[in-house]
């Protein structure tokens, strides 16, 4: 996809996004690129889907997403990834296993967060296999009282 495809698609996907938000969402993907979800711990990341999760493994299913090229989403959280979300995993021995799907935008307000706050919930399985701008709030503010 020309970097023009991938705009209008990205920007019909997210329509509140302003048009920096959707070419920083095209750069990450260009660049592989990958978030840790708390600066403090290196195993629990944000990356960027660039497949739907649909090829059956033993514990999930398996998607393509940028920097750790391949990853196990959860049953409970597959159906909701596609390129261009968010997919939040976590270190299982080996590889990565992701137990939630964050839109870009949910995303975009996790990340100005209180990081480990949102990492405690993550590892506390408080984080549903869907995060979007409706449940976004929720989340926000738990981690907000925990402070």
């Amino acid at each position: 996809m020309s970097r023009l495809d991938l705009f209008a698609h990205f920007k019909k996907m997210y329509p509140d996004c302003s048009r920096k938000e959707v070419e920083d969402l095209i750069s990450a993907i260009k660049s592989d690129k990958y978030w840790l979800v708390c600066p403090d711990y290196k195993d629990a990341v944000y990356v960027v889907a660039l497949t739907r999760a649909k090829i059956p493994k033993s514990d999930g299913f398996q998607a393509k997403v940028t920097h750790l090229k391949r990853i196990i989403v959860v049953p409970a959280a597959a159906r909701f990834s596609k390129k261009g979300r968010i997919l939040m995993a976590i270190k299982s021995n080996s590889h990565y296993i992701a137990k939630s799907v964050v839109t870009w935008s949910a995303f975009l307000r996790l990340m100005n967060e209180n990081s480990n706050e949102i990492y405690e919930m993550f590892m506390e399985d408080k984080i549903p296999p869907f995060v979007n701008d409706k449940n976004v709030s929720t989340i926000v503010l738990k981690a907000r009282k925990q402070e």
